[in-house]
């Protein structure tokens, strides 16, 4: 059987940053949570296949997303780059993120650890921007709606796509398929 603890560790470190920074209701200021963390957070020319960057030179980080994306790809971003600095922080480090989904599903460019800190810091950024408390909490709320309706609705008021609130519901095991 696969070990998959170290997705729990991303969830667990996630949860672990929404209460410290005492957030209680969606969507998460993941762009203030970086900078509360000591984190430049900088809009910057990235080019098409790039979505952004972790840097930390000499202690200092930075994260770069790419401005021409979207905003709530920008806001996956942020939050994928903080999982990257929660969970793999070393004194220098470098972290350029091309296509999430790739990485997750596989890319023979990367080792076998870059694609466990890929999948970790994914699901570390849906868990920040989709905490599961938060979701069933809203789930509650909207029982009378159809699957479609909820999915929009909870993707709205998360500010994130339809596509990453479908894939974190189906993660937590919260669809009907």
């Amino acid at each position: 059987m696969p070990d998959f603890s170290f997705i729990q560790k991303a969830e667990l470190e996630a949860r672990r940053l929404i209460h410290e920074y005492n957030i209680t209701i969606p969507p998460v200021p993941v762009a203030d949570i970086a900078r509360g963390l000591g984190l430049d957070v900088i809009g910057y020319d990235l080019g098409d296949g790039v979505s952004g960057t972790l840097v930390i030179e000499k202690g200092k980080g930075f994260i770069g997303y790419n401005p021409s994306h979207s905003k709530k790809r920008q806001r996956f971003t942020i939050a994928h780059e903080i999982g990257h600095y929660r969970l793999h922080y070393s004194e220098n480090n470098l972290f350029v993120d091309r296509d999430f989904l790739v990485k997750f599903r596989g890319d023979n460019n990367y080792t076998p650890k870059e694609m466990i800190h890929e999948q970790q810091a994914n699901a570390f950024g849906a868990a920040l921007l989709m905490p599961e408390e938060f979701i069933r909490r809203e789930l509650k709320k909207t029982l009378k709606l159809g699957e479609v309706e909820v999915i929009e609705s909870l993707a709205r008021l998360f500010d994130v796509s339809v596509p990453a609130m479908t894939y974190r519901l189906n993660n937590l095991n919260l669809t009907s398929s």
